[in-house]
């Protein structure tokens, strides 16, 4: 379910046919662990340095400059001029594709790193309601349709919506998703726009 954070907690429950005071049952976690797949962010093998560099350079704008660099070469070349103003042109051109390229590799690098680094942050273990009791499983374990228990200082096991608080006031920091400097106020209530942005969807705690 995309909007989960635009239904009200009865549609949600529904959805994934779960009864809040038991959680599901063990043929329910087999079927949408089945359907769904594991809670786990996708194995990504790190791209090798070279295959970084010669992906900047597989694109058509590129393409055309590297060729116009080549014909403004050998056309100065044809017109018999020597020393730097044969090379002047073709340099400038090659200079500004090597800082693209190396600007493209600087962010696809960082991109890889941010991606380690939320694997890292990821819970360990969860405490899910199944069957009717509360027990703690490894955060992969976790399947759409659990009910799923956090307290103060844990670490969100998945990206949820909130169907009950016990406290008056819950707060999260979600600074490493959305940036934002200070902890956010989560609520209950569903959100009325359906595309909203992360900061939006205030009865959704993220992983």
């Amino acid at each position: 379910m995309e909007d989960a954070y635009a239904r009200s907690i009865n549609e949600v429950l529904d959805f994934f046919r779960v009864d809040p005071a038991k959680g599901l049952s063990d043929s329910q976690v087999a079927l949408h662990a089945k359907v769904y797949g594991k809670n786990v962010l996708p194995e990504e093998t790190r791209t090798p340095f070279w295959k970084l560099v010669l992906k900047q350079f597989d694109d058509l704008l590129v393409k055309i400059l590297i060729a116009a660099a080549a014909v403004s070469l050998v056309l100065a070349l044809i017109n018999g001029e020597t020393g730097l103003t044969a090379f002047l042109e073709p340099f400038v051109i090659l200079l500004i594709l090597a800082a693209n390229a190396a600007v493209g590799v600087i962010t696809e690098t960082n991109a890889e790193k941010a991606l380690e680094e939320l694997r890292a942050y990821q819970a360990d273990i969860a405490t899910v309601l199944r069957n009717g009791c509360f027990s703690i499983l490894p955060a992969t374990e976790l399947v759409p349709g659990d009910i799923v228990e956090v307290s103060v200082g844990c670490k969100v096991p998945a990206d949820m919506r909130m169907i009950e608080m016990l406290s008056n006031l819950l707060r999260v920091d979600q600074a490493i998703l959305t940036g934002e400097s200070c902890s956010v106020e989560k609520e209950l209530e569903s959100t009325i726009a359906t595309n909203a942005v992360y900061q939006d969807k205030t009865n959704i705690i993220f992983s």
